[in-house]
């Protein structure tokens, strides 16, 4: 069953328009019939059961409400470069990152200081993908520096790369109550000396793997890396 993005879902029982794209992509694309069921999601936790009407509207039969995950993944990623980008913001959505935030870096060969459309459409495709109910809030460009600080003032715990770092293990990780996690990716040329300085006094530099990764892969693995031991700590309590 096809998922689409509807920002408003109503309850059950109404009736409600799907955007032009999404509606291209459903009726021309999929070629939808009348009756034929599909789900919807608007990003904020709401997911729906609906079926296509006669004139291209949808019913919504039935909606459920998602509360957010205890454990909140937010990614600070310098940006690779352009064509590189789906490899980056995709997948980690579909981990479940709870929001992304590009980063400023001494070495970085990208960035920017707007956010393209194109951007909330990508993450739009990962949560229709994935079944994520929660589209990432995309934060404004921020050094190092400013990224600490703000992960400081929030209670984030702060992490990044590092080839020779610890290995993360649940007993590093508390097993209940609310968890911020913050996950820091260097450019292609890494962080330099000072910006690790500040990881350091900061945060923990971990392992994910023997050799150094990519900037896109480096992304997904460390969000999958973090949220699986905040999964393993939960399980190793409750057990």
């Amino acid at each position: 069953m096809h998922t689409f993005f509807l920002e408003n879902i109503p309850e059950a029982g109404a009736c409600a328009e799907l955007s032009k794209r999404e509606q291209d992509h459903l009726y021309k694309i999929l070629r939808c019939r009348v009756g034929e069921k599909l789900k919807l999601c608007d990003g904020r936790g709401a997911v729906a059961l609906a079926e296509a009407e006669a004139d291209r509207s949808v019913k919504i039969l039935e909606k459920e409400l998602f509360e957010r995950d205890r454990v909140q993944l937010h990614i600070f990623a310098a940006l690779p470069k352009n064509a590189k980008l789906d490899a980056l913001l995709k997948p980690v959505t579909e981990a479940g990152a709870a929001s992304i935030t590009p980063l400023k870096c001494r070495y970085s060969v990208a960035e920017k200081n707007d956010i393209p459309e194109r951007w909330y459409t990508l993450l739009e495709e990962a949560c229709k993908q994935s079944g994520n109910p929660f589209l990432p809030e995309i934060r404004p460009t921020m050094s190092v520096a400013e990224a600490v600080e703000f992960c400081r003032k929030n209670s984030c715990r702060i992490f990044y790369g590092a080839q020779h770092g610890k290995c993360l293990t649940p007993d590093a990780l508390p097993a209940a109550g609310a968890l911020e996690l913050a996950w820091f990716v260097g450019p292609e040329g890494g962080f330099d000396k000072q910006e690790i300085a500040l990881l350091n006094d900061a945060g923990c530099g971990i392992s994910v793997g023997r050799y150094i990764f990519r900037l896109e892969n480096a992304a997904i693995a460390g969000a999958a890396y973090l949220l699986t031991a905040a999964r393993a700590a939960e399980e190793k309590n409750e057990a």
